[in-house]
Parts: structure tokens; C-alpha cells; sequence
């Protein structure tokens, strides 16, 4: 038993950069197509106007911009936790604005008494938690109390000024 938790702790490591390096990917991808692609960046501005942001066009681009830049960061382990903090406010915002909306109210009865759903705390949990957003954001708060560990520009750096 103490091999296998000794294998586990040895990988743990690597698994963790495999992790930064694929939310920093996602996050890269998702900015680059915002940017870059007609329909996703149809699909950003018609997002944020509908939210109601100020103006809307900047917004969209400047959101984009910063997913595109921070995920590069985080899958370079560059500024990993200035990136995490980044990502993190964007994947808030996006939550607090967008996602929470798409939670079904629809699975549960209106009750006669006050006319509204009325969804249990636990039902509504399940729902929030199968949400990406939810895992992206509990990633990235790993990310920015762990920092950069293994592979990735912020141990190189600190490795030479260590020197």
C-alpha cells in the first residue's frame, strides 16, 4: 500500500502540470476563437449584449484578449498565479451573469402558495457543480495558491534567481 501512495505522490506532480497545461489550452482556444472566428465572436458580443455590459464590442474583445493571453500564461506557467486571478474573475463574472440562468427551473412544480419554483438546495447544487465554470474555477483557485510547480517559465525563473 505505501508503494502505491508513493507512485501516486511521485505523479502527483506531473499530473498537476498536465492539468495547468490543458485549462491554459482551453482557455487559449476559447480566446483565440472569440478573437479570431466570426461566430464566436458573433456568439461573445451577442452574450455580452444581452447581459447588458457597457460597450459591448470592447468588452467582448477585451474578455477574449484576456482569455487568450492568460490561458497562454497559464499553459507556460508564466505569471501562473497573476493568470489564475484573471481567469478566475472572467470565469466569475461569466457565471454570475450567464450560467447560473441556464440551471433549470422547469424540473420542479410551482407551488401554489407563492407561484414560483422553488428549487432544493440540493437539486440546485447538483446543477451548479456539473456546471464547467464550477470546475475551471475550483482548477484555477488551485493554481493560484499553488503557483507554478515543475515544468514551466515560472520555476525556470526562479531557479536563476536563486543563483
Amino acid at each position: 500500500m505505501k508503494k502505491i501512495i508513493s507512485s501516486f505522490e511521485k505523479k502527483s506532480n506531473n499530473i498537476y502540470i498536465i492539468c495547468r497545461i490543458l485549462i491554459g489550452l482551453f482557455f487559449f482556444i476559447a480566446g483565440f476563437n472569440k478573437l479570431f472566428h466570426p461566430i464566436f465572436q458573433g456568439y461573445m458580443f451577442n452574450t455580452i449584449s444581452s447581459i447588458g455590459f457597457p460597450f459591448p464590442q470592447f468588452t467582448a474583445h477585451f474578455t477574449a484578449f484576456c482569455e487568450c493571453i492568460f490561458g497562454l500564461f497559464l499553459m507556460l506557467g508564466f505569471w501562473t498565479r497573476i493568470s489564475s486571478v484573471f481567469l478566475i474573475i472572467i470565469i466569475l463574472v461569466a457565471l454570475f451573469t450567464h450560467d447560473l440562468n441556464s440551471i433549470p427551473r422547469d424540473l420542479n412544480p410551482i407551488k401554489p402558495e407563492t407561484g414560483m419554483y422553488e428549487m432544493d438546495p440540493f437539486t440546485w447544487l447538483s446543477y451548479f457543480l456539473y456546471l464547467p465554470q464550477t470546475l475551471y474555477l475550483m482548477f484555477l483557485t488551485l493554481f493560484l495558491f499553488q503557483g507554478c510547480t515543475g515544468l514551466g517559465i515560472d520555476t525556470l525563473r526562479k531557479k536563476i534567481h536563486n543563483k
